[in-house]
């Protein structure tokens, strides 16, 4: 017996509506992964770059001493007005950051710097995930000469 074309029976649409909602599960899932990826990296990026400026502006700020007390008892004594000033002086001249989200502290002769920072996301956005945000601190002390046990 013959069939024609027409008698033949149809796919289940079921069975095809599951392999594309598949299919749409595996996008979904390539395109989670493809953003921690992309916006993972841009954040880690951020964070070292960031650490290494707030590094460098307390190495700023450790380097403002008071001069009398090393021409008299050969004490490095800290000046903090100086310091804090020194250490935004370097973000400002070295960054475009904004300075509201950083601070300076000293406590004694170190020099801490903290900021914030946004970093915009690009594939995570889709997720609702528009920024992430980085705190990072540097610090430094002011010293004289090498200390002990140092190379």
């Amino acid at each position: 017996m013959k069939h024609r074309t027409g008698d033949r029976p149809a796919r289940p649409p079921a069975r095809a509506a599951s392999r594309e909602r598949g299919s749409t599960c595996v996008v979904a899932v390539l395109m989670l992964l493809a953003g921690l990826c992309i916006d993972g990296g841009r954040v880690l990026n951020a964070r070292a770059t960031l650490t290494d400026v707030c590094e460098q502006a307390a190495r700023a700020g450790a380097q403002e001493v008071l001069t009398e007390g090393l021409r008299g008892s050969f004490d490095v004594v800290l000046d903090p007005g100086a310091a804090r000033t020194a250490a935004r002086a370097y973000l400002a001249s070295t960054t475009d950051m904004d300075l509201g989200g950083v601070s300076v502290t000293t406590s004694g002769n170190t020099v801490t710097v903290t900021a914030h920072r946004q970093v915009p996301t690009l594939m995570l956005s889709m997720l609702g995930m528009g920024s992430v945000t980085v705190t990072v601190s540097g610090t430094a002390e002011a010293e004289s000469g090498i200390a002990a046990g140092g190379v």
